[in-house]
């Protein structure tokens, strides 16, 4: 009896191992193609199967076999280059659209203004067109133009003398308001000077109506002209598609506000959502007319917005301004006695704000420009992790143009990712200009890409668009060459230089992970979603001084095709046609303060 039974178990055993289990079926499967995973443990797959939105099945075309069934959409790559959607993790998207939409409400100066005069010409007809606006508000005023870059309000009280006015600078720091709306601030020779910020006096201690970061923040920002819900949403979805026309399927929102997250809520239960959206909250901005306790409720109640779609567990925090004026740097700019303008001139006020934010779980995307200020998170996060014996949230250096050597090793021990943006880590008119205030050594460490990742930390790579907008791939092929692709110029700090399966993990899988979406998205892995996009060319078999030109045939969220190149409109005046409205990602002048 014992033999018949062990003879039974035997057989069946048997029977169990030469019977293939039926693999999933699938509802789409992609074959012959060339399809770069960024996932190490398998870089390179033929094919991919996808079944409600997640990947089910990464292989050769022959394993992929099994998950073809009968209703199964089976599509032939044709040997064409497949990899992860792109993730742009420093985006200000609303500036894309807010500007058209405003229309009558603001004046936008042109850039190709020639004068003050004219200038002047354009701000009188601005007024004249609109009698009924309580306070005049105008954009982008070219501060170069005047002396020493400091406009006055007797540029505009010479057209504008009754009327309350107020104008941004070409850099959105700095804020001008005329004599009208100096009276209805209340601003006069006793007005103090805030934190973080700097009123212009003349010669007898009177404002100038020039305020610079935190003071441009209080009294002219303030006064921006506000979208009405259903234009966010209009403007968000058509910025939206332009994303996905080049490849982009994941943002990170900085210095999100409840009106952005109200419109990418409305479009996901719409299903019209076509990328996922990261919030990070706007807190204490230098730029912030928000006031704090709004802030604080509006980051309180941000679950609300929580879901696979939408991630709402970040905080933006500003450290200081822009290198080579008010980028907060350890040794003086060359030729002066300046630092830059710390935001937290003490540290123990920023420790204060990283603590309380890493224990909510909340990771902070911290404007730092200037060694200095990058080193100032980072020693705030090594003091949160000594006093708690851990760090509960994956913080940011938003930016990093400088990061002392000493502090390269200490991001990957505690984490801190240095996120690379705007797309000024080659040659333009910005680095020309501050190379004289930083000097050779320090430009030679200028967005150390290579540095980070030589001593095991992790980058990603942002846009800072629209404000600065640089094309996807012209953004990757530059990390790789350190040259702008349209320019035959000399590399900046070639030594910075990283290959291109780096560049390509800091726009996919780094920039998920910062996100805290990499066990979603950011790798065509098993279990993750179908977030994919199909190339006219292999990245890995063309020059790389090619990559910029590289198109983008098809962009797939969770398994849904959301761009075709065959039908859909893939330059910036075709979307702009399709969703009536204008969107600002020429991308010709790049941000105006660079200038």
């Amino acid at each position: 009896m014992k033999n018949k039974l062990t003879l039974f178990l035997l057989a069946l055993t048997l029977v169990h191992a030469c019977t293939k289990a039926p693999k999933e079926t699938a509802d789409t499967i992609y074959t012959n193609g060339k399809i770069y995973t960024v996932n190490e443990a398998q870089p390179w797959a033929e094919a991919i199967a996808i079944k409600d939105g997640k990947i089910i099945s990464v292989g050769t075309d022959d394993e992929i076999d099994g998950n073809i069934g009968k209703n199964t959409k089976v599509i032939d790559l044709g040997g064409k280059f497949v990899m992860p959607g792109l993730h742009d993790p420093h985006v200000h998207i609303e500036q894309a659209y807010k500007g058209e939409i405003l229309g009558g409400q603001l004046l936008t100066f042109s850039a190709n203004a020639s004068s003050i005069k004219e200038l002047q010409q354009l701000l009188k007809e601005y007024a004249d067109k609109n009698p009924n606006l309580k306070v005049l508000f105008a954009q982008g005023l070219p501060q170069d133009m005047f002396p020493n870059s400091s406009p006055t309000k007797a540029f505009i009280d010479e057209v504008i003398p009754n009327r309350p006015v107020v104008i941004l600078s070409d850099t959105e720091h700095e804020g001008l308001l005329n004599s009208k709306a100096l009276e209805m601030e209340g601003i006069d020779a006793n007005t103090p000077t805030p934190e973080g910020g700097t009123i212009d006096k003349d010669s007898n201690g009177e404002p100038t109506g020039y305020f610079r970061e935190m003071a441009a923040g209080i009294w002219a920002w303030k006064h921006y002209p506000q979208l009405s819900p259903e234009k966010h949403k209009q403007g968000l979805q058509a910025t939206i598609a332009f994303l996905n026309s080049i490849g982009v399927t994941s943002v990170k929102q900085q210095h999100a506000k409840n009106p952005i997250a109200i419109a990418a809520q409305d479009l996901e239960k719409e299903g019209n959502l076509n990328a996922r959206i990261a919030l990070s909250w706007t807190w204490k901005g230098p730029l912030e007319p928000m006031p704090i306790e709004e802030q604080e409720k509006m980051i309180n109640e941000r679950g609300r917005f929580s879901s696979d779609m939408i991630k709402t567990e970040f905080v933006k925090l500003s450290l200081d301004g822009n290198v080579g004026t008010t980028g907060y740097v350890l040794e003086p700019y060359l030729g002066t006695d300046s630092r830059g303008l710390p935001v937290f001139p003490n540290d123990d006020d920023l420790f204060t704000e990283v603590e309380k934010f890493d224990l909510m779980g909340l990771g902070i995307s911290a404007h730092a420009t200037g060694d200095a200020a990058n080193r100032q998170l980072i020693d705030a996060i090594d003091r949160v992790k000594m006093k708690h014996g851990k760090v509960n949230a994956r913080h940011q250096l938003a930016h990093a143009s400088l990061i002392d050597p000493d502090d390269y090793k200490r991001l990957k021990d505690l984490d801190i990712t240095a996120e690379f943006s705007p797309v000024v880590w080659f040659q333009t008119a910005y680095t020309k200009a501050v190379t004289p205030l930083l000097g050779p050594e320090r430009m030679s460490r200028w967005y150390p890409m290579k540095s980070v990742i030589d001593n095991g930390g992790r980058i990603t790579m942002g846009s800072d668009g629209p404000l600065m907008w640089q094309d996807t791939f012209t953004r990757l092929q530059g990390a790789v060459t350190r040259k702008d692709p349209s320019k035959d110029e000399e590399a900046l700090a070639l030594n910075e230089a990283i290959d291109l399966p780096s560049a390509i993990k800091a726009m996919t899988l780094n920039s998920a992970y910062i996100m805290n979406m990499e066990d979603m998205v950011g790798s065509l892995e098993i279990g993750k979603y179908a977030d994919i996009i199909i190339l006219d060319q292999n990245l890995f078999e063309i020059p790389v001084e090619e990559i910029s030109a590289t198109k983008v045939l098809k962009t797939i969220l969770a398994g849904k095709e959301v761009f075709d190149s065959s039908h859909d409109p893939n330059e910036e005046d075709g979307i702009e046609e399709k969703y009536g409205l204008e969107l600002d990602f020429s991308g010709e002048q790049g941000h105006p303060g660079c200038d």
